[in-house]
């Protein structure tokens, strides 16, 4: 009975081992942006990290239909959002409240790796250009440009007073 067990243990032993992928894969492919909002002081010209009282929604329009990220985020001081595969350009409406709309367009171009073969390609990318319309959000800066799976701020978005 006991060779048996030991030949059975052994047969499938190397069948358990070999559906293991190693943990090379990440459940969770996608690589997100970090954006913090802030306002410049007029009298000392230091910047304040700004915490909205006003619930923040958020949408990503992909083929000129638009997704909500975002509902009603209320407390806000930043945003993670996730970066498109397929396009070079991110178009991310933020409502602010009832105050106003406004317009971020992301420029950036996609870095394509390699994982493993059971894993595939994942997608690193790089900021190129931050631009808004301008109706509630000043300007733009773009902090660390390359985007992975860390959580560094890659955007400081400056919000008119």
């Amino acid at each position: 009975m006991k060779k048996r067990t030991f030949i059975l243990l052994a047969l499938l032993l190397p069948l358990l081992v070999c559906c293991d992928n190693g943990g090379d894969c990440k459940i969770n492919n996608v690589s997100y942006y970090r954006a913090k909002f802030y306002t410049i002081d007029s009298g000392t010209g230091l910047e304040d990290k700004t915490q909205f009282a006003e619930p923040i929604n958020v949408s990503l329009v992909v083929n000129g239909k638009d997704s909500t990220v975002v509902n009603h985020l209320t407390d806000a001081t930043d945003l993670a959002l996730p970066m498109s595969y397929t396009n070079l350009c991110d178009t991310v409406l933020i409502e602010f409240g009832d105050i106003a709309t406004d317009t971020l367009f992301v420029h950036h171009t996609n870095i394509p790796y390699f994982i493993s073969m059971d894993c595939g390609v994942g997608m690193y990318h790089e900021i190129t250009e931050v631009n808004s319309t301008g109706q509630f959000i000043d300007s733009v800066a773009v902090i660390h440009s390359y985007i992975n799976f860390d959580s560094n701020e890659n955007i400081k978005i400056y919000i008119t007073e």
